[in-house]
């Protein structure tokens, strides 16, 4: 064989020998979140990155006012706004859904009128109450009233939502993906 044929062929050989170890180095320079690095660890006087995923509990209103107008006035509420379907730390550009969920105080005379019309079935919360909310909310299996016309009156079918009412202490509970600000 011609040594130069030789050494044609013998180069791609020799380049992929060396891809396994620079795929392992490579590996091995990525921290994921919450994680130290090897240099970090070493050095305790380095803190971990903090966690981008634990949920915030919020109280304003405005945000909920603009997204749901059809609740009326709300007062002593807890909520979270959280990220879905996206690695926190990946720095890869794209769609993101947001969840807002929460509870929220209702005024009576706006919670008697909105049950009062439509059909109402009552029983658990459906949707998944977030382990921030989970006290606030307390019991969901039963007891909240929840209406599919409702949803669709709030969400004019542009987002997904579900809305739970709570009659006996004057509460909706909230989850949704997406919510829109109206500007109507």
């Amino acid at each position: 064989m011609d040594p130069v044929q030789l050494k044609r062929r013998s180069l791609p050989a020799r380049s992929l020998l060396l891809l396994p170890t620079a795929a392992l180095l490579a590996a091995g320079c990525a921290v994921g979140p919450g994680q130290q690095s090897t240099a970090d660890r070493r050095n305790p006087s380095v803190a971990p990155a903090a966690d981008a995923t634990a949920p915030q509990i919020r109280t304003d209103v405005d945000p909920l006012k603009r997204r749901f107008p059809e609740l009326g006035e709300l007062s002593a509420t807890k909520w979270i706004g959280r990220t879905l379907g996206q690695y926190a730390g990946s720095g890869l550009p794209g769609p993101t859904d947001v969840s807002l969920d929460g509870v929220a105080r209702i005024e009576p005379g706006t919670l008697a009128t909105i049950t009062g019309n439509g059909t109402w079935q009552e029983g658990g919360i459906a949707c998944p109450v977030p382990s921030a909310l989970v006290q606030e909310v307390g019991a969901t299996t039963s007891a909240w009233l929840h209406s599919e016309s409702f949803d669709r009156t709030v969400t004019r079918n542009r987002y997904s939502g579900s809305f739970y009412f709570d009659r006996q202490n004057s509460r909706v509970y909230f989850c949704t993906v997406n919510p829109k600000a109206r500007t109507d």
